[in-house]
């Protein structure tokens, strides 16, 4: 259904943006494409690889700007945030702002602009939240929830992921950045493990999520890779760690591994091998708990795989 939808996507000029319109033009989707964000430099830039795209400056906050860019549209995927943790940590105020009120203005806005369906990009760091961003996200997906509850025609979906590959201000990025500049890379702990999909999986969760029932957080089931493994695949051998990095400590709000499904959540979930399908916990809870799914116990990405993730993009 989303290949001759009308779509618009919020923080479009980003990774999940970029992938997405990179999706539809290699599958031929039919349905007009915007996208939504605050960057025009950005747009000009994007713009040159995909004209046919319409781009819209704006910010989410701001109700009249996002109504003109939602009418006409059947879907909205709202992937704009402040997801930087340590510019979370700083501002806060400014990630509340962005994160939920911002949220909230495109919840009621897609109401008012008659959208179909609206997807809401969520984020491991939503579990046990200790910083600013998890926390604004959780608040996110309750928002998000309260507004499926209510008998709206508008369908209210959510996705919830792990780390993005090579997305803009990730830990690779930083690492090729410092590679370029000639200066040692920076490392917290290596045991610290994190949840890794590529963009181009990402998209494919939020089509899986799509199909999922309104209010409920589709949470694909992926594999994760420590820290350290993850350099030593992609930037540096271990033997070379002494002349290449510099271990550094855990930044504000960082934890060792992050969930994707607690264990309070899982007297609420339903699992497949892919995927936990995660209903509110407002209604009720199944008679048996799905188990906790976290970086530290999922299966361990391979180099192999790693390296595909990174090819495929």
């Amino acid at each position: 259904m989303l290949e001759s939808s009308n779509i618009l996507v919020t923080g479009g000029a980003g990774t999940l943006g970029h992938a997405i319109a990179r999706k539809r033009k290699q599958d031929g989707w039919t349905g007009h494409l915007t996208v939504y964000s605050t960057d025009s430099h950005k747009h000009e830039v994007m713009k040159r690889e995909y004209p046919d795209i319409n781009f819209v400056q704006g910010d989410i906050r701001n109700p009249d700007t996002l109504y003109m860019a939602m009418a006409g549209h059947d879907v909205v995927i709202h992937a704009a945030a402040v997801k930087i943790i340590p510019v979370s940590e700083l501002y806060s105020i400014d990630t509340f702002d962005v994160n939920v009120n911002g949220s909230q203005c495109v919840f009621s806005t897609a109401l008012r602009a008659q959208i179909k369906h609206v997807i809401a990009i969520s984020t491991d760091k939503a579990c046990h939240a200790a910083n600013a961003y998890g926390a604004s996200k959780y608040l996110m997906e309750k928002m998000c929830q309260e507004y499926a509850r209510q008998d709206f025609p508008t369908q209210f979906h959510l996705v919830r992921f792990g780390n993005v590959l090579e997305s803009n201000g990730s830990v690779i990025e930083a690492w090729k950045k410092a590679i370029e500049r000639g200066e040692k890379i920076k490392i917290t702990n290596p045991v610290m493990t994190r949840f890794w999909i590529s963009p181009s999986q990402a998209v494919e969760y939020v089509i899986e999520a799509f199909d999922c029932p309104s209010g409920c957080i589709y949470i694909p089931r992926v594999p994760a890779l420590s820290i350290g493994k993850l350099a030593e695949y992609t930037v540096g051998e271990k033997s070379k760690w002494p002349e290449l990095y510099d271990i550094i400590p855990i930044r504000p709000g960082e934890k060792m591994h992050e969930t994707l499904l607690t264990e309070e959540e899982g007297w609420y979930a339903l699992q497949s091998p892919e995927a936990f399908l995660l209903a509110p916990n407002t209604a009720g809870r199944f008679t048996t708990a799905v188990p906790p799914y976290s970086s530290d116990m999922a299966p361990e990405l391979t180099r192999e795989e790693l390296e595909k993730l990174l090819e495929e993009g």
